[in-house]
Formats: C-alpha cells, structure tokens, sequence
C-alpha cells in the first residue's frame, strides 16, 4: 500500500495523453511508456497518402498507418524482435508488384477492421496481441478528409496532396479544415477530459498535429479538462508545411484551434545543429525552428529551453530525454 502511495505521489500512474501522428508520437511514446505506466495516444485519421491511402480507398477503411505506429511504439520491449519487425515490415518497391510499398501492420489492421467490425476493435485486438502498455485510440471515426487553404486562396484536399507539395512552392498554408465535419471518437473525448497532461507532439504541424483539433469536440475537451497542456516544438521546419516558422507560431496556430491562450509548458530545442546535417536539410529547404524566447514566453506559463536534438542518424529526431522532461513536469 506503502508502494502504491509513493507511486501516485511521484506521478507514475498519472494519466498522459499524446495528441499526434506518425514518428513524433512514436518517440515520445516508445520512451514515456518506460517512465510512465498511463499512456494512451490519440492519433490523427486522415492520412491519405501512400500504403494507407490506398487502403482507404480499396477497402474503405480508416487509415491505419499512424495506429500502426502507436501500437508497435507502446508495445511490449520483450515481444519476440520478430514480430514487432514484422508489425512494421514495408514491402520494398520492385516493377509494380501488388504489395509495393505495403506495410504489414496497416494489412493487419484493415484485416481485422474488417473482421471485428470497427477500428476500435480492431486497435484493441492488435493492443492485445503486443501487450500494449496504455492506449491508443482514433481521434475519430468520420470518413473525412483534411483540406487547406494555400496564401493565393487555393485549397488543396487529401493529406498526400498537402504533404507532398514541391519545394518549389513558394504558396504558405492559411488554413486548415476538415470535410466533412469529424466528430471526435467518445474514447478520446473522455481520455482527454479525465487526462493529468496533455502533450501536443512534435510532427508535420498542418497534416499530422491540426487535424486532431479540429474534429469537433476536440476544442470542447479541452475546455472540459483540468489536463496540464504541454506542446513539444518541431526542431526542423518543413517547406510545405511549417517554412520559415518560429517556436511561437506552432504555439499560436495550435492555441487557436483549442481556444486556450496559453499552453502550461512549451519545450523548445534550443541546442546547435551540426553544420554536416544542416546541409542536408538545407537542400529539402528544412531549417531549425527559430527560439524566439520573448514571444513564446507570452504563450506558455513555463518555456523549457533544452538542446533535444538526436543528432546520432541522417535524421534530426526528439531525444530520449524529451519523455523525462514530460514526466517530470
């Protein structure tokens, strides 16, 4: 009983919502889930680009790919190497096989949508199957897709069409919607109303972090919580998406989908880039996000400033560290 208070007061059995999709969700949580033990991950669900596009549209199902990568994220570390290898399996590309492209785990769970009958069934079988530590859930369950409106007034509809715009763009993005209107799944309603933090991950900010919010119910909820609200800023921007963007303009676009004025804690990376993998994010036109402290420091009650960049691959990912800060908060 001893253990049990100890436990609460030090915060491990707090309850951690991670609002997101794709590898941002993935790092925090892989990590998070070995600090924390009451995750639970709401992912956005209207991809509709590669693999899970093509899923979505031959079998009619939700997109499963950032479910995907929820589960195998939280999954148990002592599930066999193969299978968790298996769950993230991609079929190499080769003269236009069927399976081009193909990720086991998105077959896997457009199988058992189909067999159990929902999405949700469907997470909860393959939950299971990885002994899951936590939750993850769809943000929603309305066949909708993600829409924005580019600086000369076009808009451009499917997340694939969004995210995959040329360098050369020069157009920004003004706004984003969803049509038809989404509704929020009554899972993720509840977890982030009952939620003790709420963390907005790192991500593409237009195609993988905004949809969340703008199902309708998701603004509601968060009105409704007593959540600590935590956003976890980009190191790197993306042209399409985030060019030129400062820490406080993802802090300003996301607060005014929520309708706080204020995030409780923003963490920002303020840690040098080495010059080698600059070069490399230069020729996508992908530069760090801009610290600017003065600003940011009117939208958060508390700006962590901390170098979280993983320099280690060819790719800039959140380190390790970054699931510690969030527990300790």
């Amino acid at each position: 009983m001893t253990s049990e208070k100890n436990a609460r007061k030090s915060g491990m059995h707090e309850s951690i919502v991670l609002v997101g999709g794709g590898g941002g969700v993935f790092r925090i949580a892989r990590h998070l889930k070995n600090i924390r033990d009451n995750i639970t991950t709401i992912q956005t669900m209207f991809d509709h680009g590669g693999h899970s596009g093509e899923l979505r549209d031959e079998h009619g199902v939700l997109p499963p790919g950032d479910v995907r990568q929820a589960v195998l994220a939280l999954s148990d570390d002592k599930i066999a190497h193969e299978l968790r290898a298996l769950l993230a399996y991609r079929f190499k590309r080769s003269n236009g096989a069927s399976l081009d492209g193909a990720t086991v785990g998105n077959i896997m769970l457009t199988a058992l949508a189909e067999i159990t009958g929902s999405m949700p069934a469907a997470i909860d079988v393959l939950c299971t199957w990885f002994r899951v530590k936590g939750k993850v859930l769809p943000v929603s369950l309305t066949d909708a897709e993600l829409c924005v409106r580019l600086s000369d007034g076009t808009v451009l509809k499917g997340e694939g069409k969004i995210d995959m715009r040329p360098i050369g763009d020069a157009r920004s993005v003004s706004d984003a919607y969803l049509e038809p209107v989404a509704n929020i799944y009554t899972g993720a309603y509840e977890a982030l109303v009952s939620a003790d933090k709420i963390v907005f991950c790192p991500g593409d900010l237009y195609t993988s972090i905004l949809p969340n919010t703008l199902v309708a119910g998701f603004k509601e909820a968060i009105a409704e919580t007593n959540a600590r609200l935590i956003l976890v800023v980009n190191i790197m921007t993306k042209k399409a998406e985030t060019h030129d963007y400062s820490a406080s303009m993802f802090a300003e676009k996301i607060l005014g989908k929520i309708g706080r004025d204020k995030f409780d804690v923003v963490i920002a990376n303020d840690g040098a880039i080495r010059p080698e993998i600059l070069r490399r994010y230069e020729l996508e036109m992908a530069f760090p996000v801009k610290f600017d402290a003065k600003k940011l420091e009117t939208l958060a009650d508390t700006v962590i400033p901390v170098d979280v960049a993983d320099q280690s691959g060819d790719i800039i990912r959140h380190h390790e560290k970054t699931a510690s800060l969030i527990a300790n908060i």
